[in-house]
């Protein structure tokens, strides 16, 4: 097609008959030249090139086929990757027979293995699980701990399965979900008549160093109870007693891998009452990702009133150890999981607060042997926090230097440190 206008065109041009072409001299004719409408004139050659390329490029416009569908120019967007040339020579950044992705198999939906235990009932506590039913749960999540080891499971226990592998056990936010009671300020008879029931063990899947012990209350002439924990240990039998005014409490050092009993006993200034029916439970293994648990030996921790900076949230105990540094490291409780740490030159020189150049003391949690990255207390920054004298670096493994802290330093501090690590971890 493109040819046969080029030619019509020449043949237009060239031979045809021109009623827009000016005759100049009819007698002496000359095909050398032709004439426009205007007056123009034109030699053979500048027409020749005119006609071939005017055939060429008919062959672009009326021969070239349509694109299929599938390769359509793309005239929206970025063009996709495949459109990207290759440079062969620098070699590209993907393999040339870059294979497929592979393709997912369904997942084949797992059977629960049943356990020797029989299911426990629903709302069995005073502690309603229909209303955190995404948090708690008669079940653990998975029926096996790190190890493998089966998880204690019994009518009288429900866990908290929310906690993620990577963050830190935490006794207080497990405890915001128990609302405290109201004080009894009635005058009482006697002792009380009446047991505690429902005694509930509230466990956190992962967290073994700790449970939250639940129970109904006995009648109004109780004005606090006594919780009796025991355990069989190297010596025999070790018991731990803890009183509170409260309908629930916080069992703290267990250990992992342990069984325990527990129970529960109201009390009143002019006497105990009846005792609630005893309930075992038994610890599951401890996370190596947290820190190394050593089987069969006590705590490192010494318990050592010493003086520190006064910068703390937590005004419980204080226990100190050394460090491989040639440090000493203090720590101040608010409970076994949640604690100030300090750092001194000596046993009975000034413990200081360890500032942090590049967060907020996150992997401090090394000096309370943890391989976590900690969750920490209110995080401001350097210049809304006093200036004070205190240890600090940046990073963990780094040796800390001492210096000023907080103020114009740009290094920041914290109130407290959850871990993961338990303080003291024993009784």
């Amino acid at each position: 097609m493109g040819r046969i206008i080029g030619a019509m065109l020449f043949l237009n041009l060239w031979g045809g008959p021109k009623t827009n072409l000016v005759k100049t001299n009819q007698d002496n004719f000359q095909r050398s030249s032709l004439t426009n409408q205007r007056g123009t004139v034109m030699s053979r050659p500048t027409v020749t090139l005119i006609c071939a390329f005017i055939t060429i490029l008919s062959r672009f416009v009326f021969l070239r086929p349509a694109l299929p569908d599938n390769k359509r120019t793309n005239l929206v967007g970025k063009p996709s990757d495949h459109a990207k040339p290759m440079d062969l020579k620098q070699g590209d950044k993907e393999s040339i027979l870059k294979p497929f992705a592979l393709v997912t198999a369904k997942p084949k939906q797992e059977r629960r293995q049943q356990t020797t235990t029989s299911a426990p009932a629903v709302n069995i506590s005073r502690f309603d699980i229909n209303e955190n039913s995404s948090i708690f749960s008669n079940l653990p999540a998975s029926e096996l701990d790190i190890m493998g080891k089966r998880r204690f499971v019994a009518p009288h226990v429900v866990y908290k399965t929310d906690k993620k592998p990577d963050e830190p056990c935490s006794i207080t936010s497990s405890l915001a979900y128990f609302p405290d009671e109201e004080g009894n300020d009635q005058n009482v008879t006697g002792p009380p008549r009446v047991p505690p029931s429902n005694l509930t063990v509230v466990t956190v899947e992962g967290c073994p160093s700790f449970v939250i012990l639940d129970w109904e209350k006995s009648d109004n002439e109780t004005t606090e109870y006594e919780v009796v924990s025991t355990t069989k240990g190297p010596n025999g039998h070790e018991v731990s007693v803890l009183t509170t005014n409260q309908t629930h409490t916080a069992v703290e050092n267990l250990k992992p891998e342990s069984s325990y009993e527990f129970k529960v006993t109201p009390k009143n200034e002019l006497g105990p009452g009846p005792s609630s029916d005893p309930v075992s439970f038994s610890t599951e293994s401890a996370d190596p990702r947290v820190s190394e648990h050593v089987s069969g030996k006590d705590a490192i921790w010494t318990q050592f009133p010493f003086k520190s900076d006064a910068y703390s949230e937590c005004n419980g105990k204080q226990y100190v150890k050394r460090t491989w540094y040639r440090k000493f490291v203090g720590i101040q409780l608010c409970n076994s999981l949640r604690y100030k740490i300090y750092l001194s030159d000596s046993l009975n020189g000034k413990f200081y607060n360890i500032g942090d150049q590049t967060g907020h003391g996150e992997d401090h949690c090394q000096f309370v042997d943890s391989f976590l990255d900690g969750r920490t207390g209110s995080q401001m920054f350097a210049d809304q926090l006093p200036s004070r004298p205190g240890f600090y670096r940046a990073v963990r493994q780094e040796p800390v230097s001492f210096g000023e802290i907080g103020g114009k330093s740009h290094v920041t501090y914290v109130g407290w440190y959850e871990c993961g690590t338990p303080i003291p971890g024993k009784w």
